[in-house]
């Protein structure tokens, strides 16, 4: 069984009230269009998730596209990005990072399918338009460009073709001049115009369908069309290799960060960049930030099963386990002591196989600056270390047979050193992380 994972971060779920107990999308603002689990609006897509739930596990994701968001999916569903000018509309766009995440998931294999619309501005109609700009970027990535001053019969349903079916295609838009590069297959079809197309990227596959409209239930199971059995085809055509069998090989990807609240009188500004010298600085508010990340590299199942911060296999049921960590180092290439922390085990089985979320955390109040790589000579003069703080979060899947289907480890610590001169609180707070992804690839370790 296959993972979707539906895009709610960048489209809005339904605001629009009925009654106190119905909230469905709507024409009076944009919120909640295609919504999977919207059953009182003709543009809800309630229908196709109850057929995908027959052979899919579908799950909403709300956040930013990342290689951590993205590690259990096996298929994403993006039903059109909304247009933040509009009321009702998600405030969150696609940015580089996100459209970078996109391109490493279809390289290592996974699948994504982009629905979106015509994008026609006219004053006199009801511009349900899809962020144009920022889905345009990732379209130049593959070669294509999208018509922005097109949109299909608005007084009839279009018969678009895929093959033997036909497809229903309402206010849709069109690939400009019907050009695509080579590797790009037309996917819908009507009189020369390209409404939508599949391209490989990597080992995975970009689908585009340019009516996000013909998922709604107003159209799913319109007379004369096929639209129920053309989405159901898309997605068991896009399923990746990965998800019919334990995957041979993961993706091994590495990050953290360090953060402060710098003071002229501890902490200070020149101390703290001095930490991560090569990581990216940001500035948030009061608080500094260096990021860090390793460079991806493809692994082996049995390589990624050894990487595994707490063994899967042995929890067995178990709703507590134990296990040893070590802090998260202040400074660079410093070793640190090692910290236990008791486990809270939460595993939810389905026909995918298991889910597991294990999180725990911890106070220690007996530690010294060399116990988290802190160098003495630095952090001494500024103050006393008092507490370190420190929370574990894993999220792991597994195959019925046992086999690792991804994971995902996140340890968060926050340090507390006494500092008097110090105005926030009369303590310098350093928090740092390190994190780890393993995702199913396509390619060979």
């Amino acid at each position: 069984m296959q993972r979707i994972l539906i895009d709610c971060f960048f489209h809005m779920p339904p605001g629009h009230r009925l009654s106190r107990n119905i909230v469905t999308g709507g024409y009076r603002t944009n919120y909640g269009r295609y919504s999977p689990q919207d059953t009182y609006h003709p543009n809800g897509a309630s229908m196709l998730h109850s057929d995908l739930q027959a052979d899919f596990d579908v799950q909403c994701l709300l956040q930013p596209f990342s290689e951590m968001t993205l590690a259990e999916a096996d298929i994403l569903l993006m039903p059109n990005p909304d247009y933040p000018i509009y009321e009702g509309t998600s405030p969150y766009r696609l940015d580089a990072p996100d459209i970078e995440a996109l391109g490493n998931f279809l390289q290592r294999g996974g699948s994504v399918i982009l629905m979106i619309n015509s994008f026609l501005s006219r004053s006199d109609f009801w511009e349900e338009n899809f962020d144009f700009e920022r889905v345009s970027v990732l379209l130049r990535r593959f070669g294509v460009k999208w018509d922005p001053d097109f949109m299909s019969d608005d007084a009839r349903i279009l018969p678009a073709r895929h093959g033997r079916l036909v497809v229903g295609y309402g206010q849709g838009g069109r690939v400009l001049g019907a050009k695509l590069p080579a590797g790009a297959n037309p996917l819908l079809t009507f009189e020369g115009d390209v409404f939508g197309f599949v391209v490989a990227h990597g080992r995975g596959r970009l689908a585009v369908v340019g009516d996000a409209g013909l998922v709604s239930n107003g159209l799913y199971h319109f007379p004369g069309f096929d639209n129920a059995a053309f989405l159901q085809k898309l997605f068991r055509d896009l399923s990746p290799a990965w998800s019919r069998r334990p995957a041979r090989a993961f993706e091994s990807f590495s990050f953290g960060h360090v953060s402060c609240a710098t003071s002229e009188h501890g902490i200070n500004e020149a101390l703290f960049r001095g930490l991560r010298p090569r990581g990216r600085f940001e500035i948030d508010h009061h608080y500094r930030h260096l990021t860090h990340e390793e460079k991806a590299k493809t692994v082996s199942a049995r390589e990624a099963s050894a990487l595994l911060p707490v063994p899967l296999g042995t929890l067995g049921g178990r709703r507590k386990v134990k296990a040893e960590f070590s802090f998260v180092n202040i400074c660079d290439a410093r070793s640190t002591a090692p910290v236990a922390l008791d486990l809270t085990v939460s595993a939810r089985r389905s026909e995918i196989g298991t889910d597991f979320l294990i999180a725990g955390n911890r106070t220690s109040d007996k530690v010294d600056w060399p116990d988290i790589g802190a160098d003495p000579a630095l952090f001494e003069p500024i103050g006393r270390l008092e507490r370190v703080s420190t929370v574990v979060q894993i999220h792991a899947g597994t195959h019925p047979d046992g086999s690792l289907r991804y994971c995902t480890f996140k340890q968060g610590q926050i340090l507390y050193a006494r500092n008097a001169r110090n105005p926030h609180y009369g303590f310098d707070i350093l928090l740092a992380s390190r994190s780890h992804v393993l995702s199913p690839s396509a390619r060979s370790s």
